[in-house]
């Protein structure tokens, strides 16, 4: 049975902040998942040249070109399975933030 792949569309700014909502630590399957998941997101030399993104200790810095961007990607249902869960999870603990509610509103269309 072949199984339905759906696709994400991030900004730059969920890009940068997807890797802050996955899970930190969990069984190895999961990790292995989380793992995917930000390889298959984390930028690319060419991309980091293209948007002239700085990393700083205050944060992600981004050119104008950047503000338009959007990526997409296709996620397998045990990727979106993680993707809810921990969606989910910040949203029971009170912790969806003005700086992360688009990111969770994406995910929970998926």
């Amino acid at each position: 049975m072949k199984t339905e792949t759906k696709k994400l569309k991030l900004n730059i700014k969920e890009r940068v902040i997807l890797s802050d909502i996955l899970p930190q630590s969990g069984n190895k399957l999961q990790q292995i998942i989380v793992r995917g998941l930000i390889l298959k997101t984390e930028f690319k030399p060419a991309e980091i040249d293209k948007y002239g993104l700085t990393f700083t200790p205050q944060g992600v810095a981004w050119n104008e070109k950047a503000k338009s961007a959007e990526f997409e990607y296709e996620l397998s249902e045990a990727e979106i399975s993680i993707l809810k869960e921990s969606a989910g999870t910040l949203d029971k603990e009170a912790r969806v933030t003005q700086h992360n509610l688009s990111l969770i509103e994406k995910i929970e269309t998926l």
